[in-house]
């Protein structure tokens, strides 16, 4: 009874949520190890008008990594390596590598391997592209490391690409074949996989982005140089399923599943994050690129997860999992409402308006006529209104905005300094 009292106030809590915010997806909590909470919201294809259902696939980007962190783990209790060990010990033909690069340093982001995601116009000129592996991999290991093994942390998609391939190397099957026998179908993930962007996925969901105040398609990325960094999809039961295995050693060792859990460096572990919600324990991480958002979060000694699917890629899904969470827990959880518009003055938000960059990352504040929008990398519009003299709100979504000032005076917004 108590169960479904937390499964009515979820709804009630969504169904408001929905009808002011922009949100298509799929959502799933678990408790205890009962499902208190699933539901669809919204299209998975517009044009042919096609919902979302519980069984519609997103692509869930970087929870993939945890997926790959499970893989080397299984490859460790089989003996065929230990975490430990330098990379070079299995690619003894990658002469440029630094030896002292080991698993490990991969698998926590310490490596010092540069991001791929991080090189100018990455998207436009190379994420979009073809490449073979063997390039790849050369241009991986000759570039320069960002900072001695083990000294510091920087997130690197490039890493968790060399991991794909140890897996390949050491266990003589594709990077694919290997998760689909040795985790999908023992876990009975039967509508998980990873995508190849060619072949034909039953109930997949199209991927959308907001360009001002207008849906659109996202473009192209090759999943090939994604794989074992972000390459998969997958339903919010199969995520479920996913946690259930991890709670209840079904997949893995208890050793091995206390190694993924450890906070190394940034508080991250094998593939995911591990942080304090309150006075609770909560290993999350999110997937996001090209028009889906994913979000899984498994507070592990309190036997509880939620789980959130997005086909909209500027959706607020980490904010959502918060919610439901503290619906679950009975801890307070405002009731989703829309901020007025504050009446900021035409100077005031004449010094905000210009660019703000920092790398190749940029934001431009604009106004047109009586809209203000945030421009990103010159591609992407969110349209915003003010909610008080420093905080813009997003139009479609609950996201906010600040404006703030350093010590020097100089404007920065999300962070980012005004040029």
């Amino acid at each position: 009874m108590k169960e479904k009292n937390i499964e009515n106030q979820i709804n009630e809590y969504l169904e408001l949520y929905t009808n002011l915010w922009a949100f298509s997806g799929s959502i799933a909590a678990i408790k205890n190890g009962n499902v208190i909470f699933k539901k669809a919201y919204g299209y998975a294809n517009i044009e042919h008008k096609v919902k979302n259902t519980i069984e519609s696939k997103y692509r869930i980007w970087s929870i993939t990594k945890q997926f790959t962190a499970a893989a080397i783990l299984i490859l460790e209790e089989r003996r065929l390596l230990k975490v430990e060990d330098s990379i070079k010990k299995h690619f003894p033909n990658w002469s440029e590598l630094n030896s002292e690069i080991t698993i490990h340093h991969l698998l926590t982001h310490t490596s010092g391997i540069f991001n791929y995601s991080t090189i100018d116009k990455s998207k436009e000129n190379f994420q979009r592209v073809h490449h073979e592996k063997s390039d790849l991999i050369k241009m991986f290991i000759s570039r320069p490391l960002d900072f001695e093994p083990g000294t510091q942390w920087s997130y690197s998609n490039t890493g968790y690409y060399i991991l794909g391939m140890l897996i390949e190397e050491l266990s003589g099957f594709s990077y694919s074949q290997f998760l689909n026998k040795n985790i999908f179908l023992p876990l009975g993930m039967l509508n998980t996989g990873v995508d190849d962007d060619k072949k034909i996925v039953e109930n997949k969901a199209s991927g959308y982005y907001l360009n001002g105040n207008d849906l659109i398609h996202c473009n192209h990325v090759n999943m090939n140089l994604i794989l074992s960094s972000g390459g998969m999809y997958s339903t919010v039961e199969d995520l479920i399923l996913w946690d259930q295995a991890l709670n209840n050693n079904k997949l893995l060792s208890k050793k091995s599943i206390e190694k993924m859990n450890t906070q190394y460096k940034n508080n991250y572990g094998y593939g995911i994050f591990i942080n304090m919600h309150g006075n609770k324990r909560v290993v999350q991480h999110s997937g996001s690129c090209e028009g889906f958002l994913s979000e899984i979060h498994r507070y592990i000694d309190n036997d509880f997860a939620v789980v959130v699917l997005s086909n909209y890629g500027f959706t607020a899904v980490n904010k959502i999992c918060k919610d439901i969470t503290a619906i679950a827990f009975k801890e307070k959880c405002e009731i989703p409402k829309k901020p007025p518009v504050f009446p900021l003055s035409s100077e005031i938000l004449k010094s905000y308006l210009g660019l703000y960059k920092e790398g190749d990352f940029s934001l431009e504040l604009k106004q047109e006529r009586e809209d203000i929008y945030i421009i990103i990398n010159d591609e992407y519009i969110l349209p915003v209104y003010p909610t008080s003299e420093n905080i813009l709100q997003h139009m479609w979504i609950d996201e906010q905005y600040t404006l703030t000032k350093d010590d020097n005076g100089e404007l920065h917004l999300w962070g980012i300094k005004k040029k």
